[in-house]
């Protein structure tokens, strides 16, 4: 019997059928191949990538000078229990952004600052030489409470006030390696006699060779390492190589335990700013702190530069960096070292007059010449 799902009859003869087949599935299309092009700047890409990252991670011996802000001496300076006068315009003090002083910066951030116009970039042993950076830092705000010191006796002794000097004996802080000297004294070694006179402070012993001649020998009384009882050495002087008929004992020398008599208190809060570089602008400041009238003719005076206890003004480091931020802060008159004019100037804008001072007098000099009171101020001593 047949049925609806069964197979048509063949006929006798007929070829056989086979049974129906599914059909093939489609073909894919084909795998596309990368161009070996691409497979050589993807590889380049992967390199920079692991450059860049490690150029970020590895540490570069090298720090950067950037610009760094200026402050307002008026604010930073006090008096308690003197009478002290308002001023028009800003004796600023300014700093420099020093990047890789207290931990080390990786090749890009020394590269941005090869790149940059305004940054500078310096070997970084060359600036702090071995120390660390919690070294260097602490070194930098002790030289910084140095200099407010020096900056208070120098503006009292300049206003007339008797500042008395104290101090322990001439420390020697460097000998010169081929001098007689090198025989018997060592970097620590402090220097309290001379020819039988007591030597408190390294003024009294550079006064004490002043009339000796090189080759002479002299008598020193000196403590070992800064301690114990003086022994007695003797070593003969040297020409120095500037002026031949001139002696010297062959040392670099600071006085030990240095301080100044004030005859009333100076008080300077700088916040966290370190380092020298402010002894000029705070000597200036105090200079106006204490005396009626405005010593910067009513402008706003950025200044840089150490202050010598002669009144000298010294080198610092980034014044190129200085001066833009003595810009951006408003100055119109910029003074700095003598030594470094020509640094300073690099990139001071047009609008910003330099001017290099060798000491307090040509620093008072050029306050005069834009109209402050630099030049008449009341030099009695309070009296």
């Amino acid at each position: 019997m047949e049925t609806d799902d069964a197979p048509p009859p063949v006929a006798p003869g007929a070829p056989a059928v086979a049974d129906p087949v599914a059909p093939p599935p489609p073909l894919r299309p084909p795998r596309a191949r990368w161009h070996p092009i691409w497979w050589v700047l993807g590889t380049c890409l992967v390199l920079v990538a692991l450059l860049v990252g490690a150029a970020g991670v590895v540490r570069a011996p090298y720090v950067v000078f950037a610009p760094g802000s200026a402050f307002d001496t008026e604010e930073a300076i006090s008096t308690p229990g003197t009478e002290s006068y308002p001023s028009d315009g800003e004796v600023l003090f300014l700093t420099v952004s020093l990047r890789g002083a207290s931990r080390q910066i990786g090749y890009v951030e020394a590269a941005v600052g090869w790149l940059r116009g305004d940054y500078d970039v310096a070997p970084r042993k060359a600036i702090i030489g071995d120390q660390t950076g919690a070294e260097n830092r602490q070194q930098s705000l002790q030289a910084m409470t140095g200099s407010q010191e020096v900056a208070s006796k120098v503006a009292l002794e300049h206003l007339g006030y008797d500042v008395p000097t104290e101090g322990t004996g001439a420390q020697v802080l460097s000998v010169v390696r081929d001098a007689p000297v090198a025989e018997v004294l060592a970097p620590g070694d402090v220097i309290v006699g001379v020819d039988g006179e007591e030597i408190d402070l390294d003024s009294q012993l550079r006064a004490a060779l002043a009339d000796e001649a090189p080759g002479d020998e002299v008598a020193l009384a000196v403590q070992r390492g800064g301690e114990g009882d003086p022994v007695d050495v003797a070593t003969e002087l040297v020409a120095d190589p500037e002026d031949t008929e001139r002696a010297l004992l062959g040392v670099g020398v600071a006085t030990r335990d240095l301080s100044y008599e004030l005859p009333f208190p100076v008080d300077i809060d700088t916040e966290d700013v370190g380092g020298p570089s402010a002894g000029l602008a705070l000597t200036l400041g105090i200079l106006d702190h204490l005396t009626p009238g405005s010593l910067t003719g009513g402008i706003d005076v950025a200044t840089t530069g150490t202050m010598e206890p002669d009144g000298t003004v010294g080198e610092v480091g980034g014044v190129a960096q200085k001066a833009v931020a003595a810009r951006a802060a408003g100055a119109t008159l910029m003074l700095v070292p003598e030594a470094e004019l020509d640094d300073a100037t690099r990139l001071a804008p047009e609008d910003l007059r330099v001017v290099g001072v060798a000491d307090l007098d040509d620093a008072l000099a050029a306050l005069a010449e834009v109209g402050g009171n630099a030049l008449e101020l009341d030099t009695s001593g309070g009296g």
